[in-house]
């Protein structure tokens, strides 16, 4: 038995003229991993992979310990997927649809399917095509859950929703984790929403994994420094992780342990994960 819901080992990709390159990470059980990386860097590309959507050149994708490569039926019966935009039929209504999904899986609930649809304000009435974004992308969310999966993978699940609908995303998101064994691979260019639920962040960039580390201590190993034109040095600028000038000097991204704190001409703040993911991004 392993304390790991996925384990991504030296999985390497190519697509085109763009590949994945040796990333390895993973994912606690009972933890919420926030995936990040700006638009092109791998993000979808690599969830594709993970469910063999696909084909890897080498490496492994293990759930629970097991490959997922050949055993495939039994892996994905364990896990709910939501991407950027709805995979099914848009002519259809939805119970039309979780009829048709249903008999996949085993542990099929549709006493929660009535329950997510009524907390949602989703008409099972209405064909799919007569949804907004926001409303099918919550639909999304329902069919995603309703087999009770130990793994939860979402691609951008919340960019079409409106703030409210957001925070009612979260909350569910929140309530999920209360069984200590289901986990979340949650990807998102929204980083106000890992700052709230996120237990861990994972960044890839440019097809390479960048970190992978707890929230907390990610963001306590670094600082936002603003400096003035006059107190910038060839030093502090060596140190500064990807920098950018502004109207009144520059702004950086520093090791917290470099201690500017109380350098005259520098104001040190608290980063948020977007902030790391920018300034990161941008040192090459």
């Amino acid at each position: 038995m392993t304390n790991k819901a996925l384990e991504i080992k030296n999985l390497k990709v190519s697509i085109g003229n763009f590949s994945l390159n040796d990333v390895s990470f993973s994912i606690e059980k009972g933890t919420i991993m926030g995936f990040i990386g700006r638009n092109g860097s791998g993000k979808t590309t690599l969830i594709k992979s993970i469910l063999n959507m696909i084909p890897q050149t080498s490496g492994n994708v293990l759930f629970d310990g097991i490959s997922m490569y050949g055993n495939e039926e039994i892996v994905k019966a364990k896990i709910g997927v939501v991407f950027d935009s709805l995979i099914y039929p848009l002519n259809l209504k939805p119970t039309k649809i979780k009829n048709m999904i249903s008999p996949f899986y085993k542990t099929f609930d549709s006493k929660r399917f009535e329950e997510l649809m009524k907390r949602f304000e989703l008409d099972k009435n209405k064909k799919l095509s007569a949804y907004s974004k926001g409303m099918q992308m919550k639909f999304g969310v329902v069919m995603a859950l309703c087999h009770n999966p130990d793994l939860i993978i979402l691609d951008e699940p919340t960019s079409g929703l409106d703030p409210i609908a957001r925070a009612d995303v979260m909350d569910l998101l929140l309530e999920l984790m209360q069984n200590e064994q289901r986990s979340i691979l949650f990807s998102t260019h929204i980083t106000s929403d890992l700052e709230k639920i996120a237990d861990y962040i994972t960044m890839i960039d440019d097809g390479k994994i960048v970190f992978s580390k707890g929230k907390d201590e990610m963001l306590d190993m670094y600082a936002l420094a603003h400096i003035d034109r006059d107190a910038m040095t060839d030093t502090i600028k060596s140190e500064l992780i990807g920098i950018k000038e502004t109207t009144f000097g520059y702004e950086g991204l520093c090791k917290k342990n470099l201690k500017l704190q109380n350098a005259e001409g520098i104001k040190i703040a608290r980063p948020t994960i977007e902030d790391i993911m920018l300034y990161m991004g941008s040192k090459k």
